[in-house]
């Protein structure tokens, strides 16, 4: 059975789910709720979500295995790397991809598609 993780929808955003659950993995892909701050504030606000994704389905930051990034302007790297860093567990990182791509709201600076398992 698949567990949908909260959902988006309405006229001005395509509905979707913002993850998924199953009894193999855990998925959640997201952009900021809060699109006002720079790529670190977006980042960490996209991250503390993911952290509950995980926690309210049994898993954590320690069982996270991969992660992608599409970044606005690549540019930011090193502050979406600083966050990161911050954020992520030193004895359990996981894969992490990290490419620039245009988003489909310019006040989108970055989004994060996380892949844990539960």
């Amino acid at each position: 059975m698949i567990t949908k993780i909260e959902r988006i929808s309405g006229p001005r955003s395509p509905s979707i789910h913002l993850g998924a659950a199953c009894k193999q993995m855990i998925s959640s892909c997201l952009t900021a709720s809060d699109k006002s701050g720079d790529v670190a504030d977006q980042t960490l606000n996209i991250l503390q979500v993911i952290e509950r994704h995980l926690s309210e389905n049994g898993s954590g930051r320690e069982k996270l295995m991969m992660v992608q990034v599409w970044l606005a302007d690549i540019r930011d790297f090193p502050e979406f790397r600083r966050v990161w860093n911050e954020w992520t567990l030193p004895d359990h990182p996981p894969a992490l991809s990290v490419v620039e791509a245009a988003a489909s709201r310019k006040d989108s600076l970055i989004e994060i598609r996380a892949y844990a398992a539960p």
